[in-house]
Parts: structure tokens; sequence; C-alpha cells
């Protein structure tokens, strides 16, 4: 499956590996800085962010989005503050000075991910940055983004994006196709790739 994946805050590889090591797959503050990410997309098939990386995409590069065939963005956002208190984010920037491996974990965990995740020790300061950018980031346009092929994606049982946070970025893109599933806030490589083969 050829596609360009762009992962959230703190993703590993190890979470989406069939993406990984059938396409391109990237990490926000770690492998690009959110104004760069546009220099990457030369179109193609699939385009896939989640979280953050869903974030930089809607944010950077919507003016790109026509030239993949399909664009997937999983839990979304106009603002992550609407659903993650900022006292929270400088809480866990605070802990990754300190315990950096237990903020990661404990993050992970809440997105309910169910495999262990290694720890990189020389992350640290691209996760900080990528806290402080999503207390400051916000989204606003005004263009019309009807866009046929792209599809939004939440999980019934999110605890970082919540619903009424993805229900804003829906308000702005009206022919979207929308798509609930029952899950966390991660979502399955599995039922990611039978999506897309269903688009």
């Amino acid at each position: 499956m050829s596609s360009v994946f762009i992962g959230g805050w703190a993703t590993a590889k190890e979470q989406y590996p069939v993406f990984a090591e059938s396409g391109d797959f990237l990490i926000p503050f770690i492998d690009f800085s959110p104004a760069e990410l546009s220099d990457y997309l030369t179109g193609g098939k699939i385009l896939v962010g989640w979280s953050t990386g869903a974030h930089v995409l809607l944010k950077e590069c919507r003016h790109l989005f026509s030239r993949y065939d399909q664009v997937v963005l999983i839990a979304p956002f106009l603002s992550f503050t609407d659903s993650f208190p900022e006292r929270t984010l400088r809480r866990m920037i605070s802990g990754l000075r300190k315990k950096p491996a237990i903020v990661v974990t404990s993050f992970h965990k809440n997105c309910g991910e169910n495999i262990e995740i290694p720890f990189n020790a020389l992350q640290v300061d691209a996760l900080v940055e990528g806290l402080e950018y999503l207390i400051a980031s916000r989204i606003s346009f005004e263009e019309d983004l009807s866009l046929v092929n792209l599809t939004l994606v939440h999980g019934d049982n999110d605890k970082i994006v919540r619903e009424s946070a993805f229900e804003s970025v829906v308000k702005l893109v009206p022919r979207a196709n929308i798509l609930r599933l029952e899950s966390g806030h991660k979502i399955s490589e599995n039922e990611i790739i039978n999506l897309i083969k269903g688009l």
C-alpha cells in the first residue's frame, strides 16, 4: 500500500508497522516542523494524518489535498486545548523534563495503545516543542473545503480529542465522509487499512 502517514505527538513506527514499511511515515517535530510539511507532499494515492498530524495537515497543507486520491484525517481538531486543558499540557511539559518515559507511556495508555512503545530519550526536546505547539496552534479558515476525497474519522471513546472538538472540524468540511468507530484515540492499523480499502 503506497501511502503517506503523518503521525501524532509521540507516535512511534511500532504503532503502525504496515504504514511505516510500505510508504512514507513522518512524525511531527521529530521528522519535520509543521511549516515544512508541505514540502514533503508531492501527491499520490493515500494521505493519512492522525491527531497532531491531522491538525498540521489541515492547518498547513489543505491546499494540497487535491493531489491525493484519498485524504484520511483521524481525530483532527482545530485547537487541541478545546479537548485537552492547557494546564495538563503544561504539567506534561514539566514532567518531560523530569521523568519523560512516564509521561509518554501514560499518554500512549490514554490513547488506548495496547503495546509497549520503546522510549527514545533523544526525542524529549522535540516532544516538548510539540506540546508547546499544541498549546498555541489554532486553525481558522473561510475557504470552501468541500473535498469529496476527504474522510474524517473519530473514535467514540476518544479521551484525547473529544467529540465536540471533532465536530468543530466536521462543520467546516460539509462534503467530507464522516466515520465514527468504536475505538479510543488510537484507531488500530487494521481498521485504518480496511477503512481505506472501502473508500
